[in-house]
């Protein structure tokens, strides 16, 4: 009786410490006539949301007459609406010509550095590479024996490196590195532990976060330079039944999701936020209703701004997906002084390893937006977007995904456009 009251105290203890969450689950997206079977999702550059299901439920009509069923991809609007493109069942080059059909099982999407769209597949293990704007083919590759199982969704670095693991892992089997072209690079390291369907890798690329549901834990791997091989040097998330994961570009936060197989305190189908630097877990949004213990999920992506994720799962017979949105922004007002004018304060600390405080003031109600972008002028975070009142204001921006070099970070409003620099040094 104490042992089982002591763990629900730790518990509430858990949930306390994440109730702060402000996600709004907008239900069934874009309408429920849009069924299970999830086992990916990817959000590119312009907003656009790419999902698709393990299952052939997908139509193409070939050449010769027959209906052939696909695992093909459904691509919608930010506002709901399907892409003139969509549903993708073939991939075809820019004059149309069908070199491949999206005929074996999705295992995964994911998106590269320059915005384009993985898809994995097995029966037979492929990974192809789409362009994001047109939904025509760029590049294929056939996995063979590299993996030693079928595949996991994909992980890419901001080199633009993608990494896949195999779903079965021990023995030989191997995470893979691929080129930006889908050459075949070498193993990332050989033998991961478990039964996985996801993993994640730092922009570096010195960082994989390897997360295997049947052994309800994160294995952390690392390695000195993007020359060496992997080696496991931590762990985490122990009794978590993870997925499926992303990061969340707004803040470099990892989400990964729980479902009823999970033994540790969090609850079912729930996506959490974890902070790899501290190791802790700082936001969460829960699936609804999440009372089907057979329901797992299996995608995951966020808006370009961070601020709208979508999830899905992988049971038949419930919505493909489900939209949530950060309700609220992620800034501290600091007191009630108003200033004379525009101000933006040098972050604080300078060099920081991996948080910082960014310091600005407005002297009058307006929109205000504060991003970072780094030396060569590439947007990195959206630390905020939203309309303010008079005053000074703190945001936190934690770099746990970027590498080690000068950023710039802005305040921008409809009449001012201030930006410093500061210095991350890891």
């Amino acid at each position: 009786m104490i042992q089982k009251f002591f763990t629900i105290f730790l518990v509430m203890i858990f949930a306390a410490g994440i109730v702060s969450a402000q996600w709004e689950n907008q239900g069934p997206w874009p309408d429920t006539s849009y069924i299970g079977g999830t086992h990916g999702i990817a959000v590119d550059p312009d907003g656009k949301v790419w999902v698709a299901s393990y299952f052939k439920d997908v139509p193409w009509a070939a050449p010769s007459g027959d209906t052939i069923l696909t695992s093909g991809i459904l691509v919608f609007n930010p506002d709901g609406t399907e892409a003139d493109f969509s549903p993708i069942t073939t991939v075809s080059t820019s004059s149309g010509l069908v070199v491949d059909t999206l005929n074996g099982n999705c295992r995964g999407l994911g998106v590269d550095n320059e915005g384009n769209i993985l898809y994995v597949q097995s029966s037979p293990s492929k990974i192809f590479k789409i362009d994001y704007q047109t939904g025509q083919g760029i590049a294929r590759h056939d996995f063979n024996d590299e993996l030693g199982s079928s595949p996991t969704s994909p992980a890419v670095d901001a080199s633009g490196v993608i990494y896949v693991g195999p779903v079965v892992g021990g023995g030989t089997t191997a995470i893979v590195m691929l080129s930006p072209s889908l050459d075949f690079l070498g193993n990332a390291t050989v033998g991961p532990p478990a039964i996985g369907r996801t993993l994640e890798v730092s922009a570096d690329g010195k960082t994989l976060y390897w997360m295997p549901f049947t052994a309800q834990k994160m294995y952390i791997y690392t390695r000195d330079n993007v020359f060496s091989e992997f080696s496991i040097t931590d762990s985490a998330l122990i009794g978590m039944s993870i997925e499926s994961s992303a990061w969340n570009p707004a803040d470099s936060m990892l989400w990964v999701s729980n479902d009823a197989r999970g033994s540790g305190p969090y609850s079912h189908l729930t996506w959490y936020a974890f902070d790899v630097t501290t190791k802790t877990l700082v936001d969460s949004f829960q699936w609804t209703p999440a009372d089907d213990d057979t329901e797992y999920p299996r995608g995951l992506d966020f808006s370009p701004d961070g601020k709208i994720a979508y999830a899905g799962t992988f049971t038949t017979g419930t919505p493909r997906m489900e939209k949530f949105v950060k309700v609220g922004t992620g800034f501290v007002e600091t007191g009630n002084k108003i200033p004379s004018e525009y101000t933006l304060k040098q972050n604080y600390p300078n060099p920081f390893n991996p948080s910082t405080v960014i310091s600005f003031g407005i002297p009058e109600a307006t929109h205000v937006t504060v991003k970072v972008y780094d030396i060569l002028g590439k947007e990195v975070a959206i630390l905020l977007d939203d309309n303010l009142n008079a005053g000074e204001f703190n945001v936190n921006f934690n770099a746990g995904n970027l590498s080690s070099g000068m950023y710039i970070y802005e305040l921008s409003t409809p009449k001012v456009r201030i930006t410093k620099k500061m210095l991350l040094m890891k």
